[in-house]
């Protein structure tokens, strides 16, 4: 019961639910749990006709809820303790939850995790500092910026994309053998069915963007080579990345008309389905940096 599991359901439909899961204590745990939920569906806040969890949601909670789904009824099986201390309000709902059915709730919000840690593939997966990933592994891409993590992820049976994180704590007990072979796994499939294609405009120069036949193409970034390649198919070794979504990436030469269209894609991108904000880098030889984000 250390979980917060929140369930967002949409069009007024029981049989259509969005659930996700966050540490039951911290103060936006409902927000972070919309946040998983959206991962797995591209769906809009407006669709969102009532938010059910398991604990009350805090005050910070409350006024996310209010902005975010005002149309939307709010309901919660337990009540959040005052102060700090959680160790009467765990042991209630435990007792509680062990001899109702709705113990279901839980293990339905575990399956999805279930079903990528089963049936998924290891890939590299970016995330900001503005929506961070707590208990999860992450390397810095740009220190205190963007980073990317790693976690096995599948396609469920309702065409959603579910992902199993992997945790910080896993991640520091791996040696370094360890580590060079899930990072070898993870580049591998990665590189299976991503492909650049070119836009040439004599006017505005040259776009770039990658595709992969699956998600996190936008994870090509991380890759050794990838200024390398990204340079040779649009002819400048200065280049605009943008990042739209995860799974979009468009790329220029710095000094290209191609630049500016690049960048109002990411400040307008509609994506608030991932972990990562989009933004604009510069990436050149000697590395990158973000120049730009989405306004959130």
């Amino acid at each position: 019961m250390t979980m917060n599991v929140v369930v967002f359901q949409l069009n007024g439909s029981d049989d259509d639910l969005i659930t996700g899961a966050a540490p039951a204590q911290a103060l936006d745990s409902v927000r972070q749990a919309w946040r998983q939920g959206q991962r797995e569906q591209q769906i809009q806040s407006s669709d969102v006709t009532r938010v059910h969890s398991i604990w009350q949601p805090s005050r910070l909670d409350q006024v996310f809820l209010a902005e975010t789904f005002p149309e939307a009824g709010h309901t919660y099986l337990f009540e959040r303790p005052e102060g700090d201390d959680w160790t009467d309000a765990l042991e209630h709902a435990r007792r509680v939850m062990a001899e109702a059915e709705g113990v279901d709730l839980r293990e339905r919000g575990q399956e999805t995790i279930v079903r990528a840690e089963r049936d998924g593939e290891w890939l590299p997966v970016l995330h900001s500092t503005s929506a961070p990933l707590p208990f999860s592994a992450s390397l810095p891409l740009v220190e205190g910026k963007l980073y990317v993590g790693f976690a096995k992820v599948a396609t469920m049976p309702n065409g959603r994309v579910g992902m199993s994180h992997l945790t910080r704590s896993r991640f520091e007990a791996m040696s370094e053998e360890e580590f060079l072979e899930l990072a070898g796994e993870f580049s591998d499939n990665l590189l299976r069915g991503l492909t650049f294609k070119v836009f040439p405009d004599e006017e505005l120069g040259t776009m770039a963007t990658i595709e992969r036949d699956g998600p996190c193409a936008g994870s090509a970034i991380m890759l050794d080579d990838f200024h390398e390649k990204a340079a040779s198919q649009v002819g400048e070794d200065r280049l605009i990345v943008g990042l739209v979504s995860p799974d979009h990436i468009f790329i220029a030469g710095a000094g290209s008309g191609r630049a500016k269209q690049i960048r109002e894609a990411v400040l307008t991108s509609p994506d608030t389905g991932s972990d990562m904000v989009p933004c604009l880098l510069l990436v050149d030889a000697d590395g990158m940096d973000m120049i730009a984000e989405r306004p959130r």
